[in-house]
C-alpha cells in the first residue's frame, strides 16, 4: 500500500492538475483569433456606450488578446532585486580576458531611480557594455522609471515625502525633490490632453444615450441634459483654498464637466516674499507670470461651489454642445438661485430644480433639532427621555419616514404628501385616539394597526409603538412638517434621485488626493481628473488612455482588469436586497450595543464634565 501511495503521491514542486488546466484555458483563450481594433476604436461613440460604461464592464480577456496580437515591442517592465544577487547570477559565467569567473554588477551612478549599471570583472578590472536600468522617454528624454514612480505615489495620494520613506525602507537612493517637481510638471501638461479627451468620450457617450432615446435629437447641436451638480473642498470646513465644482449626467451617471478653484499660488506668496508684494519688480514679474497663475479665484470659500457652477454652466454650449436645463442639487448653497439670475442660456430661459431626497430628509431632523431648542429657551422641554419626547433616536426615524414616503410614491405629489403626514398621525396615535385613516390599508401596511384590521385581528396596544410622539410634540413640530411637505418642495421630489453618485466620486478623489494634506492646485487637478477617468470608465480603459506608445504591458492589464471586476462584483453585492437588510439590521444592533452600554457605563466623557 505504501509503494502504491508513492506512486499516485502528486509529486513536489509541480502545479496540480486544476492550475494547470486554468493556465491551458486561458492561454487558449489569450491566443484565441480575434479581429484586430485599431486605437481609435476607444474614441467611437457607439461602442464605448456600450462597452465602457454600464457601469465598467469590461471585457478584459479580448483587450489582452487583442493587445497581445498588436504588441510587437516588449513594453517596459521592472523588477525589483536586490543588489548581492548579480554574483549569484554571474557566479558560473567566465570572463573573456582572464576566464576567471569573478564577474559582478557595479553602479557607475542614479539618475533617480534609473542606475547606470555596468559588468566588471574584480579579477582583471575588465569592463563591458554598461547601460541604464530603464529606458529614456522618446519626447522628454528622461527615464521612464522615474515617471513611472512618480505617477503611482500621486495616483495612492502620496508625495515625494513617502517617496523618500518608501526609497528609505528599500535602501535605494531617493529621487531629489526637485526632480519630483519637474516630473510633476510634465504630467500637468499631459493631463491637460488626458482631461478633454475623457470629457469628450463622455460627452460622446451621453450625446448617444440621449440620442437613443430621443431619436429627433440626432440633428439637433446642442441638446439640453439633466445633471446633477455637487461641491466639494480640499480642506474640511469653510476655510479651504481650493474647491471642485463636478457635473454628472443624471440619465448615465457620466461626468461630463469639472473645474477646480484656487486662492493659492505658491509662485506668488515665494514671489512675494522675496520682491515685496507692492514693489515694480513684483509687479513686472506678476504680469509674466499671470497666464501660469494657479490662483483663479477671488471669494470666501463657501462661494466657490456657486461660482464654479456659473464657470461650467456658460461653457456648456460651447465645449459639451449642451444646455444643464435640469439641475439636481442638494439645497445647501445658492447654486440654482444665482444660474437663473445670471441667466446663462438668455433672459427667458429658466433652470429648473430638483433635490436630492437625503439631502430633504435631512431637513427633517435639523428642523425639528431646531424647534427643540427654540421651545427650549422659552421653557417648554420637547426632547429627554420621557415617552413621546424626540429623542435622537426618534429624530432620526422620523427622517427616514420623511425619505421613504416620498421614494415609495413619487411621483405622485399628493400621495407624498399624503404619506409624510400619515407617518406623523401614526406616531401620534393612542388606544383611546387612533390616527390612522391616512396609513395604507391592506395586509401589507406597514401600518400594524391597519393590518391588522385586513386580517380580522383585534390590533395590538399602542404602547408597543417604538416611535410614539406626544401631542404637545406633534403640536410643536407640525410647522416644520408643513414646510417641507409643501407642494413646492414636493415637486422638486418627484425624480425621487439622489446625489449618490457625487458623494460617490468625491470618495475617489479624496482618496487619490488625501484632505489631511495640502497641495496645489495642479495637484489636486492631477487627482480629479485621474479620479474621473476611473469613475466614469474604470481602471482598465483609463490605463489604455494613459498610456503613451503603448507602454502598457500585460501585468497592468492583468491588475486593472481584476480591479474593475472586483469593483462590479461589489457594487452587484451592494445593490442585493440581502446586503441592504443585513446592514440595516447591523445598524440597529449596533446602535442598541452602543446605547446598553452607555446606559450601564453612565457618562464616561463630556466637554467639562470632569
Amino acid at each position: 500500500m505504501d509503494l502504491i501511495s508513492k506512486r499516485y503521491r502528486k509529486p513536489k514542486g509541480r502545479p496540480c492538475k486544476r492550475r494547470s488546466a486554468q493556465s491551458a484555458n486561458a492561454l487558449k483563450r489569450w491566443n484565441k483569433s480575434v479581429d484586430k481594433i485599431d486605437d481609435s476604436a476607444v474614441v467611437e461613440t457607439e461602442s464605448k456606450s456600450d462597452c465602457i460604461h454600464q457601469k465598467n464592464n469590461v471585457d478584459g480577456e479580448l483587450i489582452i488578446s487583442n493587445f497581445a496580437e498588436s504588441q510587437t515591442v516588449p513594453s517596459p517592465a521592472y523588477t525589483i532585486m536586490d543588489q548581492n544577487m548579480w554574483s549569484s547570477l554571474l557566479k558560473e559565467v567566465s570572463c573573456n580576458k582572464c576566464e576567471s569567473k569573478t564577474l559582478n554588477v557595479h553602479e557607475k551612478g542614479s539618475y533617480g531611480f534609473s542606475h547606470n549599471i555596468a559588468i566588471i570583472c574584480e579579477t582583471c578590472q575588465h569592463q563591458y557594455n554598461s547601460t541604464f536600468s530603464s529606458e529614456r522617454e522618446v519626447s522628454s528624454w528622461k527615464f521612464d522609471v522615474n515617471n513611472k514612480f512618480v505617477k503611482a505615489f500621486l495616483s495612492i495620494g502620496k508625495g515625494h515625502a513617502a517617496l523618500e520613506t518608501f526609497s528609505m525602507i528599500l535602501g535605494i537612493p531617493a529621487m531629489d525633490s526637485r526632480t519630483f517637481s519637474n516630473f510633476l510638471s510634465d504630467l500637468v501638461i499631459k493631463n491637460k490632453d488626458f482631461k478633454k479627451q475623457i470629457l469628450d468620450l463622455s460627452r460622446d457617450v451621453v450625446r448617444g444615450k440621449y440620442i437613443d432615446c430621443d431619436s429627433s435629437l440626432e440633428n439637433e447641436e446642442v441638446i439640453d441634459v439633466c445633471v446633477s451638480y455637487d461641491g466639494t473642498w480640499q480642506k474640511r470646513g469653510h476655510t479651504s483654498l481650493h474647491g471642485i465644482g463636478i457635473v454628472i449626467d443624471i440619465l448615465t451617471g457620466l461626468v461630463i464637466d469639472f473645474e477646480v478653484l484656487s486662492k493659492y499660488c505658491q509662485y506668488c506668496v515665494n514671489s512675494e516674499g522675496m520682491l515685496g508684494k507692492n514693489t515694480p519688480e513684483f509687479r513686472i514679474w506678476h504680469d509674466s507670470h499671470k497666464n501660469d497663475c494657479q490662483k483663479n479665484f477671488n471669494g470666501s470659500s463657501n462661494s466657490m461651489e456657486m461660482n464654479a457652477a456659473a464657470i461650467l454652466w456658460k461653457r456648456s454650449v460651447k465645449e459639451a454642445k449642451m444646455r444643464y436645463m435640469t439641475l439636481l442639487s442638494d439645497g445647501d448653497g445658492k447654486t440654482h438661485q444665482h444660474l437663473n439670475e445670471i441667466q446663462v442660456y438668455g433672459k427667458n430661459v429658466t433652470i429648473m430644480k430638483e433635490e436630492c431626497i437625503n439631502h430633504v430628509a435631512k431637513r427633517v431632523a435639523t428642523g425639528l433639532r431646531n424647534v427643540v431648542q427654540d421651545w427650549k429657551k422659552k421653557g417648554v422641554t420637547l426632547g429627554g427621555k420621557k415617552r413621546g419626547s424626540l429623542k435622537d433616536e426618534t429624530l432620526k426615524k422620523l427622517q427616514n419616514f420623511y425619505r421613504k414616503a416620498i421614494t415609495d410614491n413619487a411621483p405622485d405629489v399628493d400621495k407624498m404628501k399624503s404619506s409624510i403626514f400619515a407617518t406623523l398621525h401614526h406616531c401620534m396615535s393612542t388606544d383611546k385616539n387612533p390616527h390612522h385613516s391616512k396609513c395604507p390599508v391592506g395586509k401589507n401596511s406597514w401600518c400594524f394597526y391597519q393590518r391588522a384590521l385586513a386580517k380580522n385581528q383585534k390590533p395590538k396596544s399602542h404602547s408597543t409603538m417604538k416611535t410614539p410622539l406626544s401631542n404637545v410634540v406633534v403640536e410643536k413640530i407640525m410647522p416644520v412638517y408643513q414646510r417641507l411637505a409643501s407642494t413646492e418642495i414636493l415637486n422638486r421630489c418627484t425624480s425621487a434621485k439622489t446625489q449618490n453618485q457625487n458623494e460617490s466620486l468625491h470618495s475617489v478623489i479624496w482618496n487619490k488626493c488625501p484632505k489631511e494634506v495640502f497641495v496645489s492646485k495642479s495637484r489636486l487637478e492631477l487627482a480629479v481628473t485621474s479620479a474621473v477617468s476611473e469613475f466614469n470608465f474604470g481602471c482598465v480603459t483609463s490605463l489604455r488612455l494613459m498610456s503613451d506608445c503603448d507602454d502598457e504591458n500585460i501585468s497592468s492589464l492583468f491588475i486593472a482588469i481584476r480591479k474593475d471586476h472586483r469593483r462590479e462584483k461589489q457594487k452587484c453585492k451592494r445593490e442585493s436586497e440581502d446586503f441592504k437588510n443585513n446592514r440595516k439590521s447591523k445598524k440597529i444592533k449596533k446602535l442598541a450595543s452602543d446605547a446598553q452600554c452607555l446606559k450601564s457605563e453612565g457618562l464616561t466623557y463630556g466637554p467639562g464634565a470632569f
